[in-house]
């Protein structure tokens, strides 16, 4: 559950109220990003209400992307097709391992999500989230993401896991 109060959010995981000023929040979000404060707090302060979702609805779209994409995976047929995305430097193989290896980082980074919704999650749930984004945030650089996203969309995607990421990190250190 998410609210902003007085550019104040406050997080209830696991029964546990965190409290994360919109400072911090733009503090760690710059650093994730590399974003200036400035272009880190236009960011942060254009997000609007109905763009906050509970833990538990981005954790259910990140499992249903990443099943998608698993599956999807799972009928890439190297044998019989040549795909599109095939370059020199990417396989069918390849592709397809890529493929299902982002897929695979989604899932377990929406269970991760959803457990921050339980009665008995805990600060542990919240750093394993904090690890999952990173390492979801890396996969983007998988040379397949780069051949079906176009740049503009991978860095979109990217800051709105870095935001959260910069959102729970505040709220862990205001513990």
């Amino acid at each position: 559950m998410k609210s902003v109060i007085k550019a104040v959010t406050v997080l209830v995981i696991g029964g546990t109220i965190y409290s994360a000023s919109q400072t911090d929040i733009v503090d760690n979000f710059s650093k994730d990003t590399g974003l200036t404060q400035q272009e880190a707090e236009q960011y942060v302060s254009e997000i609007s209400e109905e763009d906050l979702f509970s833990f538990s609805e981005i954790g259910s779209d990140f499992i249903e992307e990443g099943q998608e994409l698993v599956g999807f995976a799972a009928e890439i047929d190297c044998d019989n097709y040549y795909y599109e995305w095939e370059t020199s430097t990417l396989t069918c193989e390849q592709g397809k391992y890529q493929i299902k290896k982002f897929g695979n980082s989604e899932i377990i980074l929406g269970r991760a999500y959803k457990v921050l919704d339980t009665e008995d999650a805990s600060e542990e749930d919240i750093r394993w989230v904090i690890k999952n984004i990173d390492k979801l945030n890396k996969d983007f650089e998988l040379e397949i993401i780069s051949s079906v996203l176009d740049p503009p969309t991978i860095v979109d995607l990217k800051k709105t896991n870095s935001y959260n990421k910069a959102l729970l990190t505040a709220a862990l250190d205001s513990k």
